[in-house]
């Protein structure tokens, strides 16, 4: 008799890859448990809904910010050219005329105002847009509603703060830190413009979360770089500087952490897309696979 019981043996795999039958010895009624099906979830939990924005989107990348070189520079250049020119040129017209150069000189000061006022004004760097909710006021409750717009009103305010310090920063390190700071609430009013942020409670953690952020966190951040870089000047004494580049540090982790936490909240939002996605092609796929014998019920 063989040491190893017929039930205790292996059966090799089938050619074409499918499991082979189960022992004698073992039960009938009992399977391995099959694998989810792919557009399928637990019973009870709501689809998500949201809005999937592209890489490189408006609403989640940092916008571009021109150089003083380009919004400065530039304008008074080209004011200066075309006023040096006038000037000569209505000049030398009005001295063959025999009149006085007082004339030529205000119209050439004119121009120059004119074209350098214009050209910065079409390069100047434009003001951050608030973010509007795109639902109506029936489909948002009146306490979420107030929710979101505390939360965008102090993205707002805290991302012109952000424009006027880097007016006065000049190191790498806290323009990157700043631009970090911006992209977080950046990120923030693209999800606030989701139907799946717009449609929970006002005391949803999700939605306190990103409360918490413009209110609290990212103004604090944001506070402890602007009294930081004070002190990085060459200055102050060798040991302010190293204390003030580990603040620096320690601003860049927790943004990090700030930044981790919106990428869980984010990958949730388009979890949720791709499950209503999944169930929808499920739904299309069963209603349209054979065709019906009443063309009247495809309608």
């Amino acid at each position: 008799m063989s040491p190893q019981s017929p039930s205790s043996r292996r059966h090799p795999a089938r050619p074409s890859g499918t499991p082979s039958r189960p022992g004698p010895g073992a039960h009938p009624g009992l399977r391995a448990p099959a694998p989810p099906a792919p557009g399928s979830w637990a019973a009870g939990t709501a689809p998500l809904e949201g809005t999937v924005h592209a890489p490189r989107s408006r609403s989640v990348s940092l916008p571009r910010r021109r150089g003083r070189w380009l919004t400065v520079g530039v304008p008074v250049v080209l004011a200066g050219v075309l006023g040096i020119s006038s000037f000569m040129l209505l000049g030398v017209s009005a001295l063959v005329g025999g009149a006085g150069l007082l004339t030529p000189f205000l119209a050439s000061l004119g121009i120059a105002a004119v074209a350098g006022g214009g050209s910065a004004f079409l390069l100047r760097n434009r003001r951050p847009r608030p973010t509007r909710l795109g639902r109506s006021a029936e489909e948002i409750s009146s306490g979420t509603r107030a929710m979101l717009e505390k939360i965008v009103k102090d993205s707002t305010q805290q991302r012109r703060r952000i424009h006027r310090m880097r007016r006065r920063v000049q190191g790498p390190t806290e323009k990157r830190l700043l631009d970090r700071a911006e992209t977080l609430l950046l990120r923030v009013d693209a999800l606030l413009g989701s139907a799946a942020l717009q449609s929970r409670r006002a005391s949803d953690p999700d939605v306190m979360l990103l409360e918490g952020m413009t209110e609290r966190y990212v103004p604090e951040l944001v506070g402890a770089l602007e009294d930081t870089v004070g002190f990085l000047t060459p200055t102050s004494t060798e040991d302010t500087r190293a204390r003030a580049a580990g603040n620096l540090q320690r601003i860049d982790e927790q943004l990090a952490v700030l930044d981790g936490r919106l990428d869980r909240l984010e990958h949730e939002v388009v979890s949720g897309v791709s499950r209503t996605l999944d169930v929808h092609s499920e739904f299309l796929r069963a209603r349209f696979s054979e065709p019906s014998a009443d063309p009247a019920a495809d309608r």
